[in-house]
């Protein structure tokens, strides 16, 4: 029989895939051949690796333990150099800043000092206590022909030509203005008073 369909059967036998007659040929297969039943032996093996996760029962071949053993009695210790090594002690001497000695530098900082103590000084007293209102920096004019409308949310700018547009289209557009809640728009559509 040739040692690939071995194999097979004993894979199968160990994977639990033979009934029957196919059942009673593997084991009989792995009863009478050497081969067969190390294959068998090797599968388990595997197996309880997996399963385990370290090798049990797994015994190292002599032969391969004597050669071993050998080539290490043979192999010469390695030589390991003894250099001296000369440990070096000083004391740290701290020398002084490399702009110690210019007077520029030490009027430069203090300069730059006073105009931040300044800013901070001009920031606190020109927020009057209980003023709350913010200044505002610039207002943005509506375009021309724009129409202001109150909603639920406050007033909301319309462009009359946009609505046009939306009352013309409206087959392309959804059912309602926000079909899910979402941060942005989708899409747009109009809704008339007749909805």
């Amino acid at each position: 029989m040739q040692d690939q369909k071995i194999t097979e059967i004993v894979s199968a036998l160990a994977d639990g895939q033979l009934s029957g007659d196919e059942f009673a040929h593997g084991v009989e297969l792995v009863a009478g051949n050497e081969a067969a039943r190390q294959t068998w032996h090797t599968y388990h093996l595997i197996g309880d690796v997996l399963r385990s996760g370290d090798c049990s029962n797994a015994a190292v071949p002599d032969v391969f333990m004597s050669r071993l053993q050998e080539r290490l009695r043979l192999e010469k210790a390695p030589v390991r150099a003894t250099e001296q090594v000369q440990v070096i002690t000083g004391a740290v001497v701290a020398s002084d800043a490399a702009n110690d000695s210019s007077f520029r530098w030490k009027l430069v900082a203090g300069f730059a000092s006073l105009a931040a103590v300044a800013a901070i000084g001009w920031t606190v007293v020109s927020v009057q206590p209980g003023s709350n209102a913010q200044p505002q920096l610039a207002a943005a004019q509506p375009p021309a022909g724009t129409v202001l409308a109150g909603s639920e949310r406050g007033a909301m700018m319309r462009d009359p030509r946009l609505d046009e547009f939306l009352a013309a289209h409206r087959e392309l557009g959804g059912a309602t203005a926000l079909q899910m809640p979402a941060g942005f728009i989708r899409n747009a559509t109009f809704e008339g008073a007749s909805r």
